[in-house]
């Protein structure tokens, strides 16, 4: 009966991608047109159709929140010049009802919504208009009508405008510019850029004999040469983390696409869809794919893990209201574990560079105070504080918080080299986490992927404490210790030098002050400076430029104590500090390993 049911899924499945042919001609469907007469401005006139609303008020809202960003943004305050009519073009009543809701009376049954929308920001959540695109990030883009999430949309632009404009995007092409998606839900996870575009793809099968197109589909000012190299990458990557799970998902319409703008007009971004990335830089690919690159890896790993390894606390996603999540350690920051592994992997990275990136990386998480405050369950909960949330008053976030994003990254390279030592890999456990909750597509909770490690190792136990230790609690093993059985040492950059944790200075007209929070870890914290302390002495030696403060701090010796005379909000103050170390780490690479370290990164990097 199961393989019965299966069969029967697949042919609906590629019924369905036989392109959503019927959205055009179906009576529910809401529309959106598109007219570019006043993009040079970055405006757009977009005309909604509603053909089925339910009798008394018809409420429509702009959405808060947008599909992989987790805090509030006011994408409202773009939204002007609004209009609304019935069936007969007659003008309906329509009034602003809170900061993202309007209510439209009067209607037949049929509404026409007509209203401007601004956009000059376009990167992975805000939309980018002008002479050049359009950079459509739906939720930043369109007003939807409450209660009909589950009627089928279209988009199309308007006839005879920017006819040289190619589109790209995971909705389905229903040609002529028009362009569906099953519901709302998809409409509004469903990125779309328009404009001069240069396209490639590759196919890709998975081991029951299925293939699927990956396209890359992008803006950018360079040459055809320098894109090749990059999809040539993309297949290479596509194809590593095609290994750690063993198959691709099967994508709704058998294509995945990659959003790419790397031109001078877009955004530093990269943002995960179910069948779409957006990628983009404000530099090309001549002196920077690199580097971009790492956000390809990123986001496409994102396709198992997030889009389809779904935690239950973002599903269903609200697009009025933040998401909180306690699990992002694991959705953001194992795959930013994976993103540069698969680099190397796919040989487009080499040792020695990953070691440069896992060193900044090591000198963040471990030497911010941060993880004295928070687990990193309890650090993802902070999400809609930082991930480009926006606030006018100060934080202690240098002393408070660190990002879920590398310390996930570091709790997935603990964990995976702690397997190893046992006999496993965190591959294997991604692969049963994504059989039990990626495949099938149910959202899990924290205790699913801690019984998933159990079920690995064969210990149940085991994988309780750990949790508790290093995902419940802030604990981490000792990292350096891990690396040595793969020929990587983590030591002290310079041991014998003084240090002062994450310090910043700026020097103007012979003042030298602090740039920034001083860091808990940082000596000059027990002396009592702050955030724009004017340092005016160290040691009774007068301080007028940082070149006077390096000198100075040069000539100190690691465990005496020794005064610094500053001015903080108006007052001169002398405060005591401790001398300690540098505590910057440093992870080198032993380029002439032992037999069993060699075997040892073959088996993690996959290299020869």
């Amino acid at each position: 009966m199961r393989l019965l049911f299966a069969l029967f899924f697949c042919l609906c499945l590629t019924t369905l991608t036989a392109q959503l042919d019927w959205v055009a001609d179906h009576p529910g469907t809401i529309t959106y047109t598109l007219d570019l007469s006043n993009v040079q401005q970055h405006e757009l006139r977009i005309t909604v159709e509603f053909p089925a609303v339910k009798p008394g008020v018809f409420t429509v809202k702009m959405p808060q929140s947008s599909p992989g960003r987790y805090a509030v943004h006011n994408f409202a305050k773009n939204v002007y010049k609004l209009s609304a009519f019935d069936s007969e073009g007659s003008v309906l009543d329509l009034s602003q009802e809170d900061l993202t809701e309007w209510a439209i009376t009067g209607h037949d049954g049929f509404v026409r919504l007509e209203y401007t929308l601004f956009a000059n920001g376009g990167d992975g959540t805000y939309s980018g208009i002008d002479d050049r695109k359009l950079h459509l990030n739906m939720p930043a883009s369109f007003l939807y009508g409450e209660q009909l999430n589950d009627r089928p949309v279209m988009l199309q632009i308007k006839a005879g405008q920017r006819p040289g404009w190619e589109v790209a995007t995971q909705l389905v092409d229903l040609g002529q510019r028009r362009f569906a998606a099953p519901n709302y839900y998809y409409f509004f996870d469903s990125p779309t850029i328009v404009g001069d575009i240069m396209r490639g793809d590759f196919r890709v099968e998975n081991p029951d004999g299925k293939q699927q197109t990956i396209e890359v589909a992008m803006m950018h000012e360079g040459s055809q040469e320098e894109f090749d190299d990059y999809l040539a990458w993309t297949k290479d990557i596509v194809l590593a983390q095609q290994k750690v799970y063993g198959e691709l998902p099967d994508f709704d319409y058998g294509k995945y696409t990659f959003l790419c703008s790397y031109n001078p007009w877009i955004g530093g971004d990269g943002m995960e869809h179910r069948n779409s990335t957006i990628c983009s830089a404000p530099v090309g690919l001549e002196k920077f794919a690199s580097r971009l690159i790492g956000t390809v890896s990123h986001e496409f790993f994102h396709c198992w893990n997030v889009e389809r390894i779904r935690p239950a606390s973002l599903e269903p996603f609200s697009f009025d209201h933040a998401n909180m999540s306690g699990e992002l350690w694991f959705a953001e920051g194992f795959t930013s574990y994976y993103d540069d592994l698969s680099l190397v992997r796919a040989g487009v990275l080499s040792l020695e560079d990953y070691a440069r990136g896992l060193t900044g990386q090591l000198n963040y998480v471990l030497l911010r105070p941060g993880r004295g405050y928070r687990s990193p369950v309890e650090m993802s909960q902070q999400a809609p504080f930082v991930d480009a949330a926006t606030a006018n008053d100060p934080d202690n976030f240098s002393n408070t918080f660190v990002s879920y994003y590398p310390y996930g990254a570091t709790v997935a390279l603990a964990l995976d080299l702690t397997l190893r030592e046992r006999g496993h890999n965190l591959d294997e456990v991604m692969k049963l986490i994504w059989k039990r909750y990626g495949k099938t597509e149910i959202p899990y909770h924290i205790r699913d992927l801690q019984l998933a490690l159990g079920d690995v190792v064969g210990d149940q136990q085991w994988a309780e404490v750990w949790f508790a230790d290093h995902v419940y609690r802030s604990e981490l093993p000792d990292i350096g210790a891990l690396l040595d059985n793969y020929g990587l040492q983590l030591t002290q950059a310079e041991p014998d030098s003084v240090g002062f944790m994450g310090l910043r200075l700026r020097e103007n007209d012979g003042v030298v002050s602090v740039r920034g929070g001083i860091a808990e870890n940082n000596p000059l914290y027990a002396a009592g400076l702050d955030e724009n302390s004017e340092i005016l002495s160290l040691n009774g030696q007068p301080v007028t430029s940082t070149k006077d403060w390096d000198k100075l701090t040069s000539e100190l010796k690691i465990g005496e104590f020794y005064e610094v005379t500053f001015r903080q909000l108006g007052q001169e103050k002398t405060g005591r500090f401790q001398a300690a170390s540098s505590p910057t780490l440093l992870l080198s690479v032993d380029e002439k390993p032992n037999g069993k370290a060699r075997k040892a990164r073959k088996a993690w990097f996959w290299t020869e």
